[in-house]
């Protein structure tokens, strides 16, 4: 048993970081207040490096790894990128992207892999989820859209609109083959037995979308999408139709990895400009850092970061192990290491955004320091992308006590 990273998994760590902290960190304050997206040379510089080629295979164009390893590489990608952008749309961008990808390599028709994957390890695709409608997100089961199959068109026939999506200005920037994996109903009378998932081309005929103004993770754009009889091929299904939910739900596991992942790197390098101003900062005399309030308070979210570290690399581990070598952990054994991060991770990198504002007095709350944007980025995982924090405390309710204590069925 090794708690640390391989030899490889180190080198790759430190020469992104090396990179991003010489070409992205100066330039996160530009993204988050320019609001028009990642600048194509950060993305062109993050593809040659192999950052987003981590969950593809090398066949279509991804990096040579161990198959096992590509989750924990994909981790230790976005952990990275949010040390660099406390904004949170460069790691967002990228954990939506790879994450995803990560569910196409591993449910998707070999034609669909070619048309995607180069595209995604060149920087070169944006890759997303698709699953929150108007009438609300985390309840899966009252989904409206709807893809009947036509035997006329050969086609899955799709009409709906989803809500809160991120990419739409990603999509239109790149041009095909960017998109989203998508749940929707190829059977409308049944209820988790009629869902599919099936990835979405943003630029076929039909699909027209509108924008938000969100308060944080400015360089990432966020819209829905209204999709009027939007013609889609067999080729486009992500695992079996009518099997749509469980494979939503397995990508949901991937993803919740990256997101703790991004929110753990925020926090990390948040609990580090905390501990260097306090360490520098005095009063009556002596540093910030030698009032217990303050040094304790640090000391407690420490502790909570360095425990989420560790069993965050440990859910990557175990989905890794588990997609390589069916049969080791069962499915709720891994919902419920990966709930924890996700649930957890948020409010930590939130509350030590929060509590550096605080060390920094009235400087806090300027925009001369990165601790506000980290704030603002990460409140959006906070309010439920990927996944509520209340849904995480279902999820390990039901699958530690049973049927007594779930609470998506009456």
């Amino acid at each position: 048993m090794d708690f640390r990273y391989t030899t490889e998994q180190e080198m790759y760590r430190q020469a992104i970081r090396e990179w991003l902290t010489k070409n992205l960190e100066p330039r996160a304050r530009a993204i988050d207040e320019a609001e028009a997206g990642i600048p194509t040379d950060i993305t062109e510089g993050m593809a040659e490096l192999g950052m987003f080629g981590v969950t593809i295979p090398e066949e279509y164009g991804g990096m040579p790894l161990p198959d096992e390893e590509r989750l924990i590489y994909a981790m230790i990608t976005v952990h990275e990128i949010a040390r660099a952008d406390l904004s949170m749309s460069t790691p967002v961008y990228t954990l939506l992207t790879i994450g995803w990808s990560y569910i196409v390599n591993r449910y998707g028709t070999e034609e669909l892999k070619q048309e995607l994957l180069p595209a995604v390890a060149a920087g070169k695709a944006f890759a997303g989820i698709n699953t929150t409608e108007p009438g609300g997100g985390s309840d899966l089961a009252a989904i409206t859209t709807i893809a009947p199959w036509s035997e006329e068109k050969q086609a899955y026939i799709m009409n709906g609109e989803k809500a809160y999506v991120s990419g739409p200005k990603e999509c239109e920037k790149w041009g095909p083959p960017s998109g989203h994996c998508t749940l929707v109903k190829t059977d409308p009378e049944q209820s988790y037995k009629g869902f599919t998932f099936i990835w979405v081309p943003a630029h076929l005929p039909g699909i027209s979308y509108t924008t938000y103004k969100d308060m944080g993770r400015m360089g990432l754009s966020t819209g829905g999408w209204i999709y009027k009889d939007v013609e889609l091929p067999k080729k486009y299904v992500l695992g079996e139709e009518g099997k749509g939910f469980y494979v939503n739900m397995d990508g949901f596991n991937a993803a919740r990895v990256l997101v703790a992942a991004a929110c753990l790197g925020g926090a990390e390098k948040g609990l580090e400009i905390s501990a260097e101003y306090t360490a520098q900062r005095k009063t009556f005399g002596k540093p910030l850092g030698k009032w217990e309030g303050i040094s304790f308070e640090m000391v407690d979210d420490w502790m909570q970061l360095d425990m989420l570290k560790l069993n965050l690399l440990r859910g990557a581990w175990m989905i890794g192990q588990e997609h390589t070598n069916p049969g080791q952990f069962g499915r709720k054994e891994i919902n419920k290491v990966i709930s924890t991060c996700k649930c957890l991770a948020p409010t930590l990198c939130h509350d030590i955004a929060r509590h550096g504002m605080i060390y920094h007095g009235a400087f806090g709350y300027t925009k001369d320091t990165p601790l506000e944007m980290l704030l603002r980025g990460v409140m959006s995982y906070e309010v439920g992308a990927e996944g509520g924090l209340m849904i995480m405390r279902g999820i390990i309710a039901r699958d530690e006590w049973g049927e007594t204590h779930n609470p998506f069925k009456d």
